[in-house]
């Protein structure tokens, strides 16, 4: 016969299971990490949301020196968002370089590869993945 004192703890409903001590601890450390990266996302988006802003500035402006500071201002907001998302630029515009067709995109890539090109837009990745290659143009010919 059961002791009248003692109670037994209930079953879990079917299907449930009991979280143990160790989940429970580790609970709020998983949610402290969603929420730091809820908040680097959120300052990452105000950042382009800015940018956006500056755009429509730079596309309204009156005249042409309103408009390079706008450019200016859009080219400024652009990179701190994409410092924020964890961006950055490969490549120097307007750099002669050695073609490369693993790293390089060839605006025009009928007839051979060229052995030397001109970055005409710089690339962009995050850490060691490209998201954008270099994208490069033949150099021109000159002619006598």
């Amino acid at each position: 016969m059961p002791a009248a004192g003692k109670s037994r703890p209930k079953a879990p409903a079917k299907g449930t299971r009991k979280k143990g001590a160790a989940r429970k601890r580790a609970a709020p450390a998983v949610s402290l990490v969603g929420a730091l990266a809820e908040a680097a996302w959120a300052d990452a988006d105000a950042a382009l949301a800015e940018a956006l802003a500056d755009l429509d500035e730079a596309q309204t402006a009156a005249d042409e020196d309103a408009r390079a500071d706008a450019m200016t201002m859009l080219a400024q907001s652009l990179s701190r968002a994409a410092r924020k998302r964890g961006l950055s630029r490969q490549g120097e515009l307007g750099a002669r370089t050695p073609y490369d067709p693993v790293r390089h995109v060839l605006d025009d890539p009928s007839g051979r590869a060229p052995k030397t090109v001109r970055v005409a837009a710089r690339g962009v990745s995050r850490g060691a993945e490209v998201l954008c290659p270099i994208r490069v143009r033949r150099l021109r010919k000159r002619r006598p």
